[in-house]
């Protein structure tokens, strides 16, 4: 039986939207399905694709243009040679992995036109985008023709409904893989009279509110008290954010760069700081939340499907400073019940994610083409 697997990611080598797609190609590759990815060619590549292509999987790579101008012109040419791979690779379902709500649209409308059963995820849906017209009706027929539409969140899933205007009878939510056990015990870190926090998200402020926070930090309040932010990842924008530290001397952050030993981090921090303004379903709180922390976060995405607010964590309204203000305030009141907290968010989070994400969708791919 053959799969394919296609990444529509054209922003960064990886990211957190890759991991369900390549982790569902591997298992599948071990399991002797034969597996065929078509992803944009990156220069240095992930190294998760020499993985998966010396696993046996067939990796077929589309060019890269970083002028804006050569992507316009060769556009055209180009899709119509990338959809060239489903003639070739001939798989029983593609699985069609989105960054946003629209992005595989393109790709959607090759398999309908070849008459090949395919699915969708999307993994962050934007209230910032909105479709036009003709878009949002290519999509809700595209998403029409799809075996099953798979969102992060039911967030995500009621947004695009309305976003196309068309209800989604074929849709399913389901969960991202993440880095830490399932069964992970963290002790409880000395406060040594400093509360640490961690944002832990790439550095892009665009998406994950970096200045929000920023601006927070920066009022007498948050740099008159014992608390520390320190930011875990990295991006497109770490050099300015970097300068901005620096320009309003925000001594209570710390840059701590990008690691994949994530239940080190919570060795020593109390708490996630996550002031987004949008998302699917952040890996980064589900993985807070299965290492017993409290996390801090806006009112996007699923963040209030995982999180009841005051109870397992905090939620702002909004992803705007007074509103993070409030909500930061409210968890600095209750700061010494942190750990009580985080105990009721390792409960909250096992409740609603399952212990193997790649099995469940795994067994859901398989029933569709056996």
């Amino acid at each position: 039986m053959k799969i394919a697997f296609v990444s529509t990611n054209d922003f960064a080598p990886w990211g957190g939207s890759e991991e369900l797609w390549s982790q569902t190609a591997m298992r599948m590759v071990s399991e002797g399905y034969r597996v065929g990815i078509n992803i944009k060619a990156w220069n240095p590549e992930a190294l998760a694709i020499l993985k998966l292509e010396q696993a046996g999987c067939l990796i077929v790579r589309r060019e890269n243009f970083s002028s804006p101008l050569q992507r316009l012109i060769t556009k055209l040419q180009n899709t119509q040679r990338d959809f060239a791979f489903l003639d070739r690779f001939k798989p029983e379902l593609v699985v069609i992995s989105q960054g946003g709500n629209s992005d595989g649209l393109s790709w959607m409308e090759a398999c309908i036109a070849k008459n090949i059963p395919f699915v969708v995820i999307s993994q962050a849906v934007a209230e910032s985008f909105w479709p036009n017209d003709e878009l949002a009706q290519n999509l809700a027929q595209a998403y029409a023709k799809a075996k099953y539409s798979y969102f992060v969140s039911r967030a995500n899933l009621q947004l695009t409904q309305m976003q196309i205007a068309t209800t989604l009878k074929n849709s399913k939510i389901i969960a991202n893989p993440f880095n830490v056990s399932y069964d992970v015990k963290v002790k409880w870190p000395d406060e040594n009279q400093i509360f640490k926090l961690a944002c832990v998200a790439r550095l892009e402020p665009f998406a994950k509110g970096h200045d929000i926070l920023f601006k927070l930090l920066n009022t007498d309040k948050w740099k008159n008290r014992p608390i520390q932010v320190s930011l875990f990842g990295n991006g497109t924008n770490q050099k300015s954010l970097s300068k901005l530290k620096e320009l309003w001397n925000l001594k209570n952050v710390v840059f701590s760069g990008f690691t994949n030993n994530v239940e080190a981090i919570w060795e020593t921090h109390q708490a996630l700081i996550l002031p987004s303004r949008f998302e699917g379903l952040p890996i980064a709180l589900v993985e807070a939340m299965l290492c017993a922390r409290p996390c801090i976060v806006t009112d996007v995405g699923g963040n209030s499907e995982l999180i009841e607010d005051g109870v397992s964590g905090f939620i702002a309204i909004a992803p705007k400073v007074e509103c993070l203000d409030d909500t930061l305030e409210r968890a600095w009141q209750q700061r010494h019940s942190w750990d009580e907290i985080g105990q009721n968010a390792a409960i909250r989070v096992r409740k609603l994610i399952p212990r193997d994400p790649i099995e469940v969708f795994t067994n859901e791919l398989k029933s569709l083409i056996e």
